[in-house]
């Protein structure tokens, strides 16, 4: 529409002028100027020409008077200190040193500009050059300031956190973490490390308590998470009560708890390393009746001395109908091994390593034969392990 407007105005200029010039140039009238020592006298069209120079002289003289005044004003600073420029270049070489690994030229380069309004970024970028150089503490008060910075406030805050992981004080990163404000707690990067500061101070029962409210943000790691924190929580109970109260402790769990893969898994981990083998392999077999959860059956592999076969009948029985699963052959094996029936392993694991050649089968078979006294077979399988 502007455009429009434009061209009709240019039009309507250029037919006003071939209509009024020549009446400009005919007409006899004038303009006289006196002044003390001089007279002018022009005509109409002479002043009209007189007019549009002086306001296209104006124009330029104005543009170059502007033009004049940026320029001065980009030179105050070479003058007296850094230029913008110059502080923006130094700013990105810093950013560029650091990146290549080298931590002293970008620290030199980013003191340069630890003062400058860079959302944040400059502070951040100068505490991580000083960590690296393990200046820690100078590295800590950077990152305390860009947490004042809404733009750096999450990455310092978790160079922070992770700060005091690294020097094994997870009880300070969890007391930091509690002061944070709401919206910073709830955000997944704060909630990763959060989880693990309280697996490093072994608080199983706290985080066991927060992992519900923080399975969308743990995603694919929420069962480990969860396998973690009830192995913890009933390690402690083993530790300090006996195996008696971890069975009650298990007993009196909702049923809907006992169902879960995970707690199935962490609470037969415990009778495991409690030498209640029996018990366990009762656990997981029972909880496997509807079909193989590779979380409990994996255990199957350190089930050893056991009075009864319920788990390698349970594994013989799922093999029927999948015989070629390399992974339930293997485990089979395993446990075969444990229980002293050389033959059954064999016979296992020589079709598992058929299928995937593991390597840890095929370490398994060669302690098998090494044990039946067949030493070239045995010495054939270990040759294979290192090809």
């Amino acid at each position: 529409m502007k455009k429009i407007i434009l061209i009709a105005a240019i039009i309507f200029l250029f037919i006003a002028g071939l209509w009024l010039g020549p009446a400009l140039l005919n007409y006899e009238g004038y303009f006289l100027i006196v002044l003390e020592s001089a007279t002018f006298q022009f005509s109409i069209f002479g002043l009209v020409v007189i007019v549009i120079v002086m306001a296209i002289l104006g124009w330029l003289a104005l543009l170059l008077t502007k033009r004049l005044i940026d320029l001065l004003a980009g030179s105050q600073d070479w003058l007296f200190g850094f230029s913008a420029r110059r502080k923006r270049k130094a700013f990105r070489t810093g950013l560029i040193r650091l990146a290549e690994g080298n931590y002293a030229e970008a620290q030199k380069l980013l003191n340069k500009v630890v003062d400058e309004d860079y959302d944040g970024i400059n502070v951040l970028a100068l505490a991580e050059a000083e960590a690296q150089l393990n200046n820690r503490e100078k590295a800590r008060q950077l990152w305390i300031i860009a947490a004042q910075n809404s733009q750096t406030k999450l990455a310092a805050d978790l160079c922070i956190i992770r700060d005091h992981m690294l020097k094994e004080n997870s009880k300070q990163a969890l007391t930091y973490i509690e002061n944070l404000p709401e919206k910073s707690q709830n955000q997944g990067s704060i909630i990763k490390l959060w989880a693990h500061a309280l697996d490093q101070t072994a608080q199983y029962s706290l985080l066991k308590e927060k992992l519900p409210k923080w399975k969308k943000y743990l995603g694919d790691d929420f069962d480990g998470w969860q396998l973690k924190a009830s192995k913890g929580e009933f390690a402690e109970i083993a530790s300090k009560e006996g195996a008696i109260k971890l069975k009650e402790k298990w007993q009196k769990l909702p049923r809907a708890i006992k169902k879960e893969p995970g707690q199935i898994a962490a609470y037969a981990q415990q009778l495991i390393d409690q030498a209640m083998d029996e018990d366990a392999q009762a656990v997981l077999v029972t909880a496997q009746k509807n079909g193989p959860i590779p979380v409990l059956y994996s255990l199957y592999r350190e089930l050893k001395n056991l009075q009864s076969n319920s788990a390698i009948k349970q594994l013989e029985n799922w093999l029927k109908g999948d015989s070629d699963n390399a992974e339930l052959l293997s485990t089979l094996g395993q446990l075969a091994f444990n229980n002293d029936d050389f033959l059954l392993a064999e016979k296992a694991l020589s079709k598992a390593i058929k299928l995937a050649n593991d390597r840890r089968d095929v370490i398994l078979l060669a302690q098998i034969k090494e044990a039946q006294k067949d030493n070239i077979h045995a010495l054939e399988l270990y040759k294979k392990t290192i090809l």
